[in-house]
């Protein structure tokens, strides 16, 4: 009796031993899973902010794609995306160091060098520039009918100096653009800079029928909503920019295809953007973004050439003073990865 107890216990922490050795490898085996599929739960992410150049819309959709589908986090990023305003300057917040990214147009960032300031392009999102100049239905059909006309645009916008120049615009009325529409509407006689993806729909649907002329077609062929950093960042911490620029392209890419998933996640940030006109802005901006020469290589491609003539568009205007090195203001390397 007293050997078949004995045998019984040795039976129990036999078993009990194997459940301990199968626990053990068990977690051996996960831990080990973990490691080779790159995922580190305790590695913190590094903080990152980009500054846009507008209230939340589908013209950044790339960028809030790579937030809702968390590409940001897949390359170590903690990042927020902080949407502009009229009285935003995302040059000056990136320039300051409160932010590590932001949007511009590339005329705006080689006056931003011309003035010490040394922000560099890293990407730019519209190949062709969404802006244009809107007009009444039937008032304007070129840039030489913009004489004797009443037109709001930003102060000192660089496209606007070539324009009057390049089509000798001696008797047009300037006045500020403020993001509203009232006045345009109240005046046949007025014309007003916009998005092409944007403001022609919001028009449409107050019944004001309207034209527009693309900038891009005046001669000014800047790139539209550049991302840009700062010569500091590249410099002190390229790895930021580059897992920063790999979700940004993922994102834009993904928006591309799927901007219904992610239009809602848009208007959270923006409420009084509808979702029809989201899509309007989605759909007209396509082949701005990925036509060009993004449909050969990639979103976010620059080319010298198109830097250089822009550069000594805004010389010529005396608008910049000092022709540099082009290629210290722009930068492709972060579009190949």
């Amino acid at each position: 009796m007293k050997r078949r107890f004995i045998t019984k216990f040795g039976v129990l922490l036999s078993i009990l031993f194997l459940i301990i050795l199968t626990a053990c490898g068990s977690t051996e085996s996960s831990s080990s899973n973990s490691e080779g599929n790159g995922t580190d739960e305790s590695k913190e992410l590094s903080k990152a902010k980009l500054v846009t150049n507008w209230f939340a819309q589908p013209e950044h959709g790339g960028n809030y794609a790579a937030l809702q589908q968390g590409f940001y986090e897949e390359e170590g990023l903690d990042m927020t995306v902080e949407p502009g305003g009229p009285k935003v300057s995302a040059t000056q917040i990136v320039a300051s160091g409160e932010a590590q990214f932001g949007y511009t147009q590339a005329e705006d960032l080689l006056i931003a060098r011309d003035k010490g300031i040394p922000l560099v392009a890293i990407g730019a999102i519209f190949q062709k520039s969404p802006q244009v100049l809107i007009t009444h239905e039937g008032t304007v059909t070129d840039f030489e009918d913009l004489n004797g006309k009443t037109v709001y645009t930003a102060p000192g916008s660089g496209y606007w100096e070539y324009i009057k120049s390049a089509y000798n615009l001696t008797e047009v009325k300037e006045m500020s653009y403020t993001g509203s529409l009232a006045t345009f509407i109240e005046d046949e006689n007025a014309v007003t800079q916009g998005y092409v993806t944007s403001e022609p729909y919001s028009l449409d649907e107050q019944g004001v029928k309207n034209d527009y002329l693309f900038i891009h077609d005046s001669g000014f062929e800047t790139y539209g909503n550049i991302i840009f950093t700062t010569d500091k960042v590249i410099k002190e911490n390229p790895e930021l920019v580059q897992a920063f620029m790999n979700a940004t392209i993922k994102g834009w890419n993904y928006y591309r295809e799927k901007w219904d998933e992610v239009n809602p996640y848009i208007q959270e940030s923006n409420p009084e953007l509808t979702l029809e006109k989201m899509e309007y802005g989605a759909k007209t901006e396509e082949e701005l973004i990925f036509g060009g020469d993004a449909q050969e290589h990639g979103f976010g491609y620059m080319l010298e050439e198109r830097w250089s003539m822009l550069q000594d568009k805004l010389l010529k205007l005396e608008i910049i003073k000092n022709k540099e090195d082009i290629t210290n203001a722009f930068t492709v390397e972060f579009l190949e990865n």
